[in-house]
């Protein structure tokens, strides 16, 4: 499985927040967010429930990584995200040591650290 998700009894707006400040706690941080439900309703006028995509890094992890693959910037940051489904809330990550496997055995090495700290994070919210 490519990917760690928990349902969470918090609303969508509490998951979030408790999420963010998990990431922070854990030394990564978000650098950047997107919520695809609300540019999906403005674009197409079609509503979904709530869904939020975290931006999720640490530059020196980054930094780290260009250094053993320069042409890895596109990969990072790593993925979290919160979204309600069937009137449910659920956290979750992307995990880099499975999406991340076609760059080496190198980098995947080197990315256990951040994804147990993102394992962290999820459990913390769940």
């Amino acid at each position: 499985m490519h990917k760690y998700v928990k349902e969470t009894n918090l609303s969508f707006e509490e998951a979030e927040k408790k999420f963010k400040e998990a990431i922070e706690e854990v030394g990564l941080k978000v650098v950047g967010e997107v919520m695809p439900s609300k540019k999906i309703k403005m674009k197409l006028g079609i509503e979904i429930p709530s869904y939020k995509i975290l931006f999720i890094c640490n530059p020196k992890y980054v930094y780290d990584l260009i250094n053993v693959d320069y042409d890895i910037g596109a990969l990072v940051p790593c993925h979290g995200f919160v979204y309600e489904r069937d009137g449910k809330v659920y956290v979750g990550v992307n995990l880099p040591t499975k999406t991340l496997t076609f760059a080496g055995e190198k980098v995947v090495e080197y990315i256990k650290t951040a994804e147990e700290q993102l394992i962290k994070a999820v459990d913390s919210v769940a």
